[in-house]
């Protein structure tokens, strides 16, 4: 028997979809996904952008409604920053503030004390793994590869299919939890495969069975975008993805080697007796993609206003007009509105940004240059 979970990262600036339009992703996408869960009864960790909450809040409330509700049987509520930038490219003190800024909306709007993470894009750091400790936040999803590196390193032999102990240079701790994003006789990103119509429901249902024998007592922890039934339908053309997430959950429900599990209750009933070190990530999407070809004057833009405030903060110089700079420079760092071109391996050029998406970051970008010329 094994765990089985899921974590939805909820980012509704989508790169594809114009801004004002969010609404196409919450009627077929959100809504249906929870509905999908409840009709099944599994459970999904929720990790909802800061924007996201308050955009729901103004244009879909009874979707946080439902969230909120039913929280404990179906769901279970993380954080994931406030306009979903990529880690990567930001200076710690950027990080700080959207780590700050989400788990405010968090408290706010949701009503909730969040203390579990998913960084965008996997991205790790030891200087990202010390703001989360000092925000409050007790765990957060990785990748299992990247935990089998650390176990590697620290010449520990362990299943990495459980949650382990993350040791910290500032004399901190995190707890990691590991995400798959392959299954025996499955190719790799195979949910999102899976959701294009490219890899049958039935083998992803058996790769759970042969994980189930390899790994037993472990956790199988799926990641997806909340937005995969519509945004998946919206790149590939592909139109029964409702239909195979009805079909992928139907089955998954009816497994005698799985019990469906939130990360807490993973957390409950496994002990992390092993600390490990873990290795730093840049995350699945490489830095060119959002500081290359179209991306490159606004990355350069970027540059040019985060340095201003951060030199700002560090001679104590603060206003009202400085802190609404830092609004403006946090709105911009959405990474969808970013994209210059999609460097992708096994996916080359998939995502095209919106017109309205792109000006977005750039008119955030000159309000936050204007206020502080």
């Amino acid at each position: 028997m094994i765990q089985l979970g899921f974590a939805f990262n909820f980012n509704v600036q989508r790169c594809e979809i114009e801004v004002d339009d969010e609404k196409r992703i919450i009627e077929e996408g959100y809504k249906p996904l929870l509905d999908l869960f409840e009709k099944y009864n599994l459970k999904a960790n929720c990790f909802l952008s800061g924007f996201t909450t308050e955009l729901l809040k103004k244009d879909a409330p009874e979707v946080l409604k439902k969230i909120k509700s039913n929280g404990g049987k179906n769901f279970e509520l993380g954080t994931y920053t406030y306009t979903h930038p990529i880690p990567q490219l930001l200076r710690k003190e950027e990080f700080t503030r959207q780590m700050r800024k989400g788990m405010d909306i968090d408290r706010a709007v949701l009503g909730v004390e969040t203390d579990g993470f998913l960084p965008p894009e996997f991205a790790y750091s030891e200087e990202m793994g010390e703001v989360l400790n000092e925000e409050g936040v007790k765990w957060f999803v990785a990748l299992a590869s990247q935990i089998e590196k650390g176990l590697k390193a620290g010449g520990f032999t362990h299943d990495p299919y459980v949650p382990f102990k993350v040791r910290l240079q500032n004399g901190g701790s995190l707890i990691a939890v590991p995400a798959v994003y392959q299954l025996p006789s499955t190719p790799a990103r195979f949910l999102k495969l899976m959701m294009k119509g490219q890899v049958p429901v039935d083998t992803v249902i058996e790769g759970v069975k042969q994980f189930a024998q390899k790994h037993p007592g472990g956790l199988l922890l799926f990641k997806r975008d909340g937005e995969t039934i519509f945004i998946d339908k919206f790149n590939s053309g592909f139109e029964g993805t409702y239909e195979v997430m009805d079909e992928f959950l139907s089955k998954l429900s009816k497994l005698d080697c799985i019990k469906p599990a939130f990360i807490s209750e993973t957390l409950d009933s496994m002990p992390q007796d092993v600390e490990i070190s873990l290795p730093d990530y840049l995350g699945n999407t490489k830095i060119e993609t959002f500081t290359e070809g179209a991306a490159k004057p606004i990355w350069e833009a970027t540059v040019e206003v985060r340095d201003k405030l951060i030199a700002c903060d560090q001679r104590h110089k603060s206003s009202e007009a400085i802190e609404q700079a830092w609004e403006h420079l946090m709105l911009s760092h959405n990474s969808d509105g970013r994209i210059g071109y999609w460097f992708s391996e096994w996916n080359p050029g998939e995502h095209v940004v919106a017109p309205t998406r792109r000006a977005f970051v750039e008119d955030n970008l000159a309000a936050a240059k204007a206020l502080l010329d």
